[in-house]
C-alpha cells in the first residue's frame, strides 16, 4: 500500500524543520560548548578543594612518613643502635623536636621489649611485652611501612594514628618502630581550612568513621567515649550534611559532571542545597581513607555560573519555541486551503454535492485561482446533476447517465441479454373497481417497488405499458450473469405481491423470461426520443408471460435463459408452440 503524507503536514513540518532544524543544531552547539565550559570551571574549582583538604592532611602526615624513613636509613647504615640506650634514647629526643605533629615514638624489639619516647614526659619509658614476640615475627612485619588502624590512647586523650616501620640491619630484623600522631591536629588543620575557605572539610575511615573534622578540633575523648571504637562516627559528630549524603538517594549535580579525580553528589538539608566533592585518599593506599568537603551551593556562588548557562538556554529554547509555533502557523495557513479542496474533492467523488460548500477565497493567488475553478466545476455538476435526477423520474438512471456521457445521444447496441415481461393479473377488473385516481395510487405503489427489485438485480426498466414491465438485463449495463440475475428479480417481484399491499391493494402478477439478441437504442422524433429494445426476444418474452394464464403458472422461462441459471431448480412445463417462432419451446417454471 502507498504511503500517502498529507500536505497539511508536509507544509507544517516542512516550515518548522526548515526554521527549527538549523536554528536548534546552532542553539545545541552554543549551549553545548557553554555547558562544557562551566562544568570544567565548577569541576576544576570543585577538585581544587579536594585537593586542598589532601593536601591539609599531607603536611600533618607527610613529615612523619619522612622521618620514620630517616630513622630506618639511621639504623639500616650503623649510625645508630638499638642497643646503645643512651645514644638512642638522644636521637629519639631530637626526632620528637624536629617532628612536632609526632606525639611519641616507640620501638618494639622481637623479644617483647618496647621502649617509648613520649614528647610530654622527655623521658623514655621501657616495659617487657612477651605477647608482642608473635606479632613481631619477620614474616608478620614483611608487608614493610604504612600507617596502621587508628586505635584510642588515653595519655593523648582520643585516637591516633599508628606510623610503622620495620627497621633492618645487613638484612636482619631489629624491631619496629611506631610514630604515633593524635588525630586532634587532624581536625586543627580542617578547622584552619574551613576558616579559610568558608567550605567544610572532613575525612572518613572506613566510609562510616570519621579521622577528622572541624568540629573534632581541640575536643578531648575519654575511655568512655571510645568505648564502642576510637573514632566518632558520622551520627555522632553532629553534622546534618554529611550524615544525609552518606544516608543514600543523593543526586549527582548537573555542573559536576566534568569531574573525573573526585566525585560529586547534591542534598537539600533544612531547605538549602548542598554540595559535597569527594575521593579516596590519594596518598594513604589500603587505609580506606576518604577526603571531601562540602559547600552551601547559595553562598558558595556555584550556581550563578550554571545559572547564567541555563538562562542562556532558556532564552535560546523561547526563541526555539517561537519560532516553532510561527512555522506552524504557517504551515497550517498553507495547508487549510490545500485540506478544504481534497474535503470538497472527496465529497464530489462520492456524489454528496449537496454537503459541498463553496471555497473561500485565498490572498495566494494560485489557491486562490484553484477556489474558483473548484467552485466553477461544482456548479457545473449540480447542474448536471439536476439534468440526470430529472432525466431519471423519466428513464432508469443508467440511460440517464448514457445520455449525459454521450452528449445526449445513445447510440444503437446489439448483444445477447435477457428480457423480462412483469404484468398483472385481472387489471381490468382491477381498475374497474378501484377508479382512475385510486388506480393511479396503486400503480404508483406498484411499480416503486418494482422498480427497485429490477435495478437491484442489475435490469433496466425501458418500458412500462399500462400495468406491465418491460425489462432487459445486459443492455445498456453489461451484465454476464443477465439471465440468473433476470430469473432472481422474477422470483423476488412474484414473492412480493403474495406479501405486500399496495396502497392497500392485493393483486398477483406473472412474469415472462426469454434470452437472445436484441437492439437497444434510442427512437422517436427528433425532439421526443424513447430508450427501448427490440428484437424477436421482446416478442417472444411477452408471449411466454401470457402462457403463465395456459399453464397456471406465475413464471415462465424459455430453455435458453433456463440454461444460464444453473443452481436453481426449474421445472419443465411444456414444448410451447409459439406464434412466430417455428419450432417448440422448451418453457420452465421455478
Amino acid at each position: 500500500m502507498r504511503i500517502r503524507i498529507p500536505f497539511s503536514a508536509v507544509s507544517v513540518f516542512g516550515l518548522a524543520a526548515l526554521v527549527a532544524v538549523p536554528l536548534a543544531i546552532t542553539l545545541y552547539l552554543n549551549a553545548a560548548a557553554n555547558v562544557r565550559t562551566t562544568q570544567l570551571l565548577l569541576a576544576e574549582r570543585a577538585e581544587r578543594l579536594v585537593d586542598a583538604v589532601e593536601h591539609r592532611l599531607g603536611t600533618l602526615l607527610r613529615p612523619v612518613e619522612r622521618e620514620a624513613a630517616e630513622i630506618a636509613r639511621a639504623v639500616a647504615e650503623g649510625r645508630i643502635g638499638i642497643g646503645r640506650g643512651a645514644e638512642i634514647d638522644t636521637y629519639m629526643l631530637g626526632v620528637l623536636s624536629a617532628a612536632p605533629e609526632v606525639a611519641s615514638v616507640s620501638l618494639a624489639e622481637p623479644s617483647g621489649r618496647v621502649r617509648r619516647w613520649d614528647r610530654a614526659q622527655r623521658a623514655p619509658t621501657s616495659a617487657n611485652r612477651p605477647e608482642l614476640a608473635a606479632r613481631l615475627a619477620p614474616e608478620t612485619v614483611a608487608q614493610g611501612a604504612g600507617w596502621r588502624v587508628p586505635y584510642y590512647m588515653r595519655q593523648h586523650g582520643g585516637a591516633v594514628l599508628l606510623y610503622d616501620t620495620p627497621l633492618y640491619r645487613e638484612g636482619r630484623f631489629l624491631g619496629l618502630l611506631g610514630l604515633i600522631v593524635p588525630l586532634s591536629d587532624l581536625s586543627l588543620e580542617l578547622a584552619d581550612l574551613a576558616a579559610e575557605t568558608g567550605v567544610t572539610p572532613y575525612a572518613l575511615y572506613g566510609g562510616q568513621e570519621v579521622l577528622a573534622h572541624p568540629a573534632l578540633a581541640g575536643k578531648k575523648l575519654t575511655a568512655a567515649d571510645a568505648s564502642e571504637g576510637p573514632l566518632p562516627t558520622i551520627s555522632q559528630i553532629n553534622d546534618p550534611v554529611i550524615e544525609r549524603l552518606h544516608q543514600g538517594g543523593a543526586s549527582e549535580p548537573f555542573g559536576m559532571r566534568a569531574l573525573r579525580g573526585a566525585q560529586a553528589v547534591a542534598v537539600t538539608v533544612g531547605g538549602e542545597r548542598y554540595v559535597c566533592i569527594h575521593r579516596e585518599a590519594i596518598g594513604f593506599p589500603g587505609q580506606h581513607w576518604t577526603v571531601g568537603a562540602y559547600l552551601n551551593v547559595a553562598r558558595a556562588g556555584f550556581a550563578s555560573e550554571m545559572q547564567r548557562t541555563l538562562h542562556a538556554i532558556l532564552v535560546g529554547l523561547a526563541v526555539l519555541a517561537v519560532s516553532m509555533l510561527a512555522a506552524v502557523l504557517g504551515g497550517r495557513c498553507l495547508g487549510r486551503p490545500v485540506r478544504a479542496l481534497a474535503q470538497a474533492a472527496n465529497a464530489v467523488r462520492d456524489d454528496r454535492l449537496e454537503e459541498v460548500k463553496p471555497l473561500p477565497r485565498s490572498r495566494i493567488a494560485e489557491f486562490d485561482d484553484a477556489s474558483e475553478s473548484f467552485n466553477r466545476m461544482v456548479a457545473g455538476l449540480r447542474e448536471r446533476t439536476l439534468i440526470r435526477d430529472t432525466l431519471g423520474r423519466f428513464v432508469s438512471e443508467e440511460v440517464a447517465k448514457s445520455l449525459l456521457s454521450g452528449g445526449g445521444r445513445i447510440e444503437p447496441t446489439e448483444a445477447k441479454a435477457t428480457v423480462l415481461v412483469c404484468d398483472l393479473e385481472d387489471f381490468t377488473q382491477l381498475t374497474d373497481a378501484l377508479g382512475p385516481r385510486g388506480t393511479v395510487d396503486f400503480l404508483n405503489a406498484y411499480f416503486e417497488v418494482v422498480v427497485a427489485i429490477v435495478e437491484r438485480h442489475g435490469g433496466v426498466i425501458t418500458q412500462f405499458q399500462g400495468d406491465a414491465i418491460l425489462a432487459v438485463f445486459n443492455l445498456p449495463i453489461v451484465n454476464p450473469d443477465h439471465a440468473a440475475n433476470a430469473l432472481r428479480a422474477a422470483i423476488e417481484l412474484v414473492r412480493i405481491t403474495d406479501e405486500q399491499a399496495f396502497a392497500g391493494v392485493h393483486a398477483r402478477n406473472r412474469v415472462g423470461l426469454y434470452t437472445g439478441r436484441v437492439l437497444a437504442g434510442a427512437v422517436g422524433s427528433r425532439g421526443r426520443l424513447s430508450y427501448t429494445v427490440h428484437g424477436n426476444a421482446v416478442n417472444l418474452a411477452s408471449r411466454i408471460e401470457a402462457l403463465n394464464k395456459d399453464y397456471g403458472t406465475r413464471i415462465l422461462l424459455a430453455g435458453k435463459t433456463a440454461e444460464r441459471c444453473p443452481g436453481f431448480e426449474l421445472r419443465k412445463v411444456a414444448d410451447a408452440e409459439i406464434r412466430g417462432y417455428g419450432e417448440p419451446v422448451p418453457l420452465y417454471t421455478p
